[in-house]
Parts: C-alpha cells; structure tokens; sequence
C-alpha cells in the first residue's frame, strides 16, 4: 500500500483510516499547499509524521504525560 494512493489531489484536506484499536487510531491526513486544519482539541496525544513537504504545529498547551 502506498499512502498517497489513499488521497485524492482535489480535497484541500483528505483523510483515510489506517486501522483503528481500543487505545487509539492511526489516520492519515493529506494537507494541501497553503491549507490547513482547523483548531481543534483532541482526547488523547498524538504524533505528527509528515512525509513529504513540510508542516508547521501550532500548540496551544503543553501535556503532561505520566
């Protein structure tokens, strides 16, 4: 499976479910040039991967992670 096989070039942003389980999930996210996702908060932490290109995180707060 290639990853970007899972995206179309027409979404400004396109996302695909690798697998999920109990304790998390795994997405991919495809984030067009000059777009961006919306603020958002999310339950549980995560990992910024980015393949190609590059990618700016903005985070508003800090985890503290036992």
């Amino acid at each position: 499976m290639n990853i970007k096989d899972l995206h179309q070039d027409t979404k400004a942003i396109s996302t695909a479910s690798l697998f999920k389980t109990e304790n998390g999930n795994v997405t991919s996210i495809q984030i067009l040039t000059n777009e961006q996702l919306k603020e958002h908060i999310t339950k549980v932490p995560a990992l910024l991967l980015c393949l190609t290109g590059e990618a700016i995180l903005r985070m508003r707060t800090v985890l503290n992670l036992h």
